[in-house]
């Protein structure tokens, strides 16, 4: 169910019930500990911040969509879960994990992009990061002939080494700041990219698909280190230049963040990249001074101009301190409705009515829900959202509609 690219929302996070499974170790710590997790049960933790109310599930033929019958989970407040398999005939080795959906917790926006990463153990740890997604694209396109080798190739690439990789970047943010940065700007990178090389009809997860596989090719034909900036620039895609200045300047935002005020300074610099970079997609105008203006104006900051400040000149700790300010750094917890029965289906929905704004969430949810029955009955070719409806069920949509009604 489409929107266009709008400015961010703040959303409420996903409150978890506290009886919710947690991991006992998850690659390099953080997040606080739990039982253990029982026999053909897969546990990790989806980071970009963490992605709280994510959906997890495991993507049994590959194709990346959550099918029926695939094992699925929901992660809690410190982005864990705990996915029981038991259902599944075989080993797991191979398949893929895939997160979608949720909050990012660094930012207290929707989460609108897809994660994924490569089983390599039926065991506890498995991290799903934007870095491991560049991982499971380089062996699902063949730019690699293994999990091994495509971890080295994406190491190598990127300056980092293969156990970075199997990381929690939030965890490791003060002994490795540079992981942080490296991931949560890549991520930002492939979702504007995908934004401006979007084709009419297609979801964003697609768009943002395509990306991911040519910066797998990218990293293929990479002889010597480069930084994220340097890397969507070397991609033949539209607004490849444009991207590389996001890239730089979320870089460079977030990393001056973190020396002026950890991890909550972080925050606050990827927080307002994240309303700049949505302003430039919901405009269609891939130029961060027009977007960071257009924001100043907003906040009434026209003098001191604190967006304009951190996008052009990223090392702007005065800037930061004002956007921190602006912006706050508390975000607020919602508990789910009393019926969750529908939760799952209707986190399709989300994916892409998850921005705020009309065409959000908003135009969604409560009595306007009703009106999602009507697109069962109309052509499948009609509009994206008719598409999706052919998918379930009369009682599925039952389901979504009533769990919608409830917000």
């Amino acid at each position: 169910m489409p929107s266009s690219p709008l400015k961010p929302k703040k959303l409420s996070m996903l409150a978890m019930a506290a009886s919710a499974v947690l991991l006992s170790a998850c690659g390099g710590g953080g997040g606080g500990s739990g039982p253990l997790a029982s026999a053909n049960t897969l546990t990790g933790v989806a980071v970009d911040g963490y992605l709280q109310g994510a959906t997890v599930f495991l993507d049994l033929n590959l194709n990346g969509v959550q099918d029926t019958g695939e094992p699925a989970t929901t992660t809690g407040l410190n982005g864990r879960y705990a996915l029981d398999y038991s259902s599944v005939t075989g080993g797991i080795t191979g398949l893929s994990v895939v997160v979608t959906g949720g909050v990012d917790s660094d930012t207290g926006f929707a989460f609108v992009g897809k994660l994924t990463a490569p089983v390599e153990s039926a065991s506890q740890g498995q991290v799903v990061t934007p870095l491991t997604t560049l991982v499971d694209a380089m062996v699902a396109h063949g730019e690699a002939d293994d999990v091994a080798s495509a971890k080295q190739k994406v190491a190598n690439a990127l300056g980092l080494n293969v156990d970075q990789l199997a990381t929690d970047p939030v965890a490791a943010m003060a002994s490795q700041p540079g992981l942080y940065t490296t991931a949560v700007t890549l991520q930002r990178s492939i979702q504007m990219l995908a934004s401006a090389n979007a084709t009419t009809g297609e979801s964003s997860h697609e768009s943002q698909e395509r990306v991911i596989r040519a910066l797998a090719s990218a990293i293929r034909a990479q002889t010597s280190a480069v930084d994220v900036g340097q890397l969507v620039a070397s991609v033949n895609l539209s607004s490849a230049s444009a991207a590389q200045a996001l890239a730089t300047a979320v870089s460079q935002s977030v990393r001056t963040g973190l020396d002026s005020a950890g991890h909550d300074g972080a925050k606050a610099a990827l927080r307002a990249m994240d309303e700049v970079r949505t302003r430039m997609e919901s405009d269609h105008n891939y130029s961060l001074s027009a977007a960071a203006d257009k924001l100043d104006e907003e906040h009434g900051k026209t003098t001191s101009r604190p967006y304009h400040e951190l996008t052009l000149n990223s090392d702007s700790t005065a800037a930061v301190n004002t956007i921190r300010t602006l912006t706050g750094s508390t975000v607020t917890t919602r508990t789910q409705p009393a019926s969750s029965a529908g939760r799952l289906l209707a986190s399709n929905c989300f994916q892409c009515h998850g921005t705020g704004g009309k065409g959000g969430f908003e135009a969604i949810q409560g009595h306007e829900a009703a009106e999602i029955r009507e697109y069962l009955g109309r052509a499948a070719n009609s509009s994206i959202m008719t598409a999706h409806a052919q998918g379930y069920t009369s009682a599925q949509l039952d389901a979504i509609i009533a769990y919608l009604q409830q917000q």
